[in-house]
Order: structure tokens, then C-alpha cells, then sequence
């Protein structure tokens, strides 16, 4: 009888493995964390646990901010968004859509909250879902907030369709809504962005040092009011955001109360990469829930490799032969 137990364990084992399907959000990683101030939660089905930098995000996953805390998600396609304070964020759904040209579908919740949002340009659809309403985003740099069933977003650059149970509209780039409600008129409370972030570099080429070496950049910033094109005496926190792993900023940015500052970022050497000749667009935004009024600012570099040459090329013009 113990033979026979012993012999049907094994069995047994095999069986509810081969029935075992695990569940797909728990194999589909989607994104990453990081940048992470104050408290930041992950909740994972039935479990917590804190959030930490590089940690690995999937489907149906929900990162909850405490009073005064940030945290970043990036996603496979390079979107990126910033969480503010008091926020309950879920990635619903985040795949990669493989049928012809290579794209990305995200689906996420905002249940409570505000996050800014850069995402990619040419390879993403992103709906965001609220209690209040939903918007679709194509290559679209937003901000946006639900409080108290009502929502808010406002567009830097790019394209949004918002809708609610009464009316569909597309938002214009430096436009903005607030007070959004699940039924009633949207299209009578559009308005301009009162406000802009103007990021300026001091340079626009950087040559990229060689290795053990690095090159230092200042850009300055300027909070703007955008109908009297005026500085505008308003402070606050500050973030950066780029996809270059060499370009670092230093940390706490904050403008001072003229709304200004001036910043540095040092340039270190790109590894194992050569004749590289590249535009970096890099981002600024106002750090918090607060300044949804303010349209972000960009600053363009073109980074240029140390070993890079310009070439140029002679044309005989009796033989047409080239040199």
C-alpha cells in the first residue's frame, strides 16, 4: 500500500502540472520603476510589497503613491509617466501588437490621482481610462488628474480624444480641460494653458567625450505666462526626462520664486558605440499635481561622437568621378 502511494506521487505531481496555466500577468512584463520619492506600493493580486528602482511591473498591477510621493513607470516602447502624490495608478492592459509594423497597445486606469505622460510618437495606441471619463492618446505629451468624479487633462504636444457619456472631443496642443464630469458638456470648458516652461541649452552640439573624460552643459529654465509672454514669479519642483543613459542631471531641480533656474548635466562617453551622430530631445515638467496648467518644455541636442568627421565628397564634373 505504501509502494503504491509512493509510486502515484509522482503521478500526481505531473497531472497538476500539466494542468497548471499560469497566469498571464504574472509572465507579461510591461514596464519598470523608478525615480521613486517617498511611499510608493505595488499591489500585486492579493499582495503589497514596496515599490524599489528597476523593479519589474506587469499587467493588472496597481502602484499606489502616499501624500507628497513620485514614482516613474517606463514602458517597453520607451512611454514614460510620472506619478504624483495620493495616486492609484493600473496598467489594465500593455501588449505588443506584432501585425506588420511593430506598435505598442496600453490600457490604464486612473482611479484616483494625477500623473504627467510622454508617450512615443510613432509606435503606441494608449487609452486612459478614469472614473469620469476616457481619453485616447496618440504620440501625446499630457497631464492628467481625477479628483472627486471630476477629471482634468491638458495637452503639450500631439493628439487627444477625450469622452464621457455625453460628448466626444479632441484637444488641441496647448490646450486644456478641467472639471470633467461622467455626463455633460465637455467642448464648453476648453481653455488655453495659462502657463509654459521654456527650456533652453546653452549649446545645441555637444561633442560626446572619450572615454574617462566628460563634458559639462548648462540649460536654463523659465516659467512663462504664455498671453502676456512674461515671466511668470511661480516656484516649484522640477523633472527632467530623456531616454540617454549618459546625459544625468543634477538632482532637485527647483525653480526659485521668479520661476527660474539654471541647471547643469554633464555628458559622459557612450560604450561600444561609434561614428554616432544623434538628437537628443529632453523634457522638462513641473513636479506635481499642481501644475497641470503648465505646458512643458523642450530642449533639442544634437550629440556628436568624438571620432565623428564630416565628410566631404569631390565631384569631377567632366568624369563625374567622385572622391
Amino acid at each position: 500500500m505504501k509502494i503504491n502511494a509512493l509510486l502515484s506521487a509522482p503521478l500526481v505531481l505531473i497531472v497538476a502540472l500539466f494542468f497548471w496555466i499560469p497566469d498571464a500577468s504574472a509572465i507579461n512584463a510591461v514596464a519598470s520603476i523608478k525615480d521613486i520619492q517617498g511611499q510608493v506600493d505595488i499591489e500585486r493580486q492579493h499582495s503589497k510589497l514596496a515599490a524599489r528602482n528597476g523593479l519589474i511591473l506587469y499587467d493588472k498591477d496597481t502602484v499606489a503613491t502616499g501624500d507628497h510621493s513620485r514614482a516613474t513607470i517606463v514602458f517597453r516602447d520607451g512611454s514614460i509617466i510620472r506619478l504624483f502624490g495620493n495616486t492609484r495608478f493600473m496598467i489594465e492592459k500593455s501588449v505588443e501588437v506584432k501585425k506588420g509594423s511593430r506598435r505598442f497597445l496600453h490600457k490604464i486606469f486612473l482611479k484616483l490621482g494625477s500623473f504627467w505622460g510622454k508617450f512615443s510618437r510613432k509606435y503606441q495606441n494608449t487609452m486612459i481610462r478614469t472614473p469620469t471619463a476616457t481619453a485616447g492618446v496618440k504620440g501625446t505629451i499630457i497631464a492628467v488628474t481625477e479628483q472627486n468624479g471630476k477629471m482634468g487633462i491638458s495637452l503639450t504636444t500631439g493628439a487627444v480624444t477625450i469622452n464621457n457619456d455625453s460628448e466626444t472631443i479632441t484637444l488641441q496642443p496647448g490646450q486644456m480641460l478641467m472639471g470633467i464630469t461622467q455626463r455633460g458638456s465637455i467642448s464648453d470648458k476648453i481653455q488655453n494653458l495659462p502657463y509654459r516652461l521654456v527650456f533652453k541649452s546653452d549649446r545645441p552640439e555637444v561633442i560626446i567625450p572619450e572615454s574617462g573624460n566628460e563634458v559639462e552643459i548648462f540649460f536654463t529654465l523659465q516659467m512663462v505666462q504664455k498671453a502676456k509672454n512674461l515671466n511668470a514669479s511661480r516656484t516649484g519642483p522640477v523633472y527632467i526626462s530623456h531616454s540617454f543613459d549618459n546625459i544625468r542631471f543634477e538632482p532637485g531641480i527647483h525653480l526659485n520664486e521668479r520661476g527660474y533656474a539654471r541647471i547643469k548635466a554633464t555628458v559622459q562617453p557612450f560604450q561600444g558605440r561609434e561614428n554616432l551622430r544623434e538628437t537628443a530631445e529632453i523634457t522638462a515638467l513641473m513636479d506635481g499635481e499642481t501644475f497641470i496648467d503648465v505646458d512643458a518644455g523642450q530642449a533639442i541636442l544634437t550629440l556628436i561622437h568624438a571620432g565623428w568627421k564630416t565628410k566631404t565628397l569631390k565631384i569631377d564634373v567632366k568624369s563625374d568621378s567622385i572622391e
